[in-house]
């Protein structure tokens, strides 16, 4: 593969063990859906995205631009708009605080990570964070119970809004496919970003004052979520109340923003959490949104 890269397209070589990098990726990730029975064999996946992971052989980065190597002797300058909370990263880079990761090369932007060496943090308390359909719950455990509710009705409804917009562009294909395609193209976009700006905004409270009281926070493991709502007779429905709602995207931006400042996020077993009397143990079913336990009687709307 190497000897075949360099005669065909005569760039530089690490251009071929990146690109090889991302293909193994994505065939693995492939592979293990197939096993699971969530992708057909016969199908293999097809990268249609132009992007471009660069590694340090390949590129300098100077703060306002991108140095990028494509042969010998041959290079090319990448101009960065740089926005205000962006900038913070960059100063933190100029003064050794910061080292630059791994940086992609998208159509019309470039990702750029940061990293910075930090020594974990024990915590003194700990905070189990339940991520439901409307609402987060919060549950600070360390001198004493704490419980707080956050709303999350204004990101189902941006989702649900948009997921409205893309039905009727889609009936709009059929007469206008182009048309149809731009405005799709757009409004994805425009919803994107909406839900990270809520997203950001939400978790950036939560981390602070995860920081300031010194606790970690405790998520349940959500991984499958969104292909097990569709495993019964009522999939359609179900799929479509639970699917607005980007989960795990919550845990991940609660996760690496917690890392940022020393604090290991905990993940436990979410089967049978919403059935489990915190006070006996007892499994009990479920009634309503208020839980009631069948053995102690204990008795709670935030379990």
């Amino acid at each position: 593969m190497y000897d075949y890269f360099k005669q065909r397209y005569g760039f530089a070589t690490h251009y071929c063990i990146s690109a090889c990098r991302v293909a193994c990726g994505i065939i693995r990730s492939w592979r293990r859906l197939v096993k699971r029975g969530r992708a057909d064999s016969n199908k293999p996946p097809t990268f249609k995205v132009s992007a471009m992971r660069l590694q340090k052989e390949l590129m300098r980065f100077r703060g306002d631009k991108i140095v990028v190597a494509i042969k010998s002797y041959s290079w090319i300058e990448v101009p960065l708009v740089i926005g205000s909370y962006q900038r913070q990263f960059v100063e933190g880079w100029r003064e050794g605080k910061l080292k630059v990761g791994e940086i992609t090369l998208l159509n019309n932007r470039a990702i750029v990570t940061f990293k910075k060496e930090v020594k974990e943090k024990k915590p003194s308390g700990y905070a189990s964070v339940d991520i439901n359909l409307m609402s987060l719950d919060i549950l600070e455990a360390k001198d004493e119970l704490k419980y707080r509710k956050i709303d999350l009705k204004k990101l189902y409804g941006v989702r649900v809004h948009y997921f409205e917009k893309r039905r009727k562009i889609q009936a709009l294909s059929k007469f206008k496919p182009k048309t149809s395609k731009m405005l799709m193209e757009k409004y994805s976009k425009r919803e994107k970003r909406r839900v990270n700006d809520i997203l950001h905004k939400i978790t950036i409270a939560i981390v602070k004052e995860f920081v300031e009281n010194g606790v970690s926070p405790i998520l349940e493991k959500l991984k499958g979520l969104s292909y097990n709502a569709t495993r019964n007779k009522y999939a359609k429905r179900k799929n479509r109340k639970v699917s607005p709602l980007p989960y795990r995207k919550i845990q991940d931006f609660i996760e690496y923003k917690m890392a940022w400042h020393g604090y290991r996020t905990h993940y436990v077993s979410a089967r049978n959490t919403s059935k489990t009397c915190p006070r006996c143990g007892r499994l009990s079913k479920t009634n309503g949104q208020v839980f009631k336990c069948e053995g102690c009687g204990f008795k709670t709307d935030i379990l």
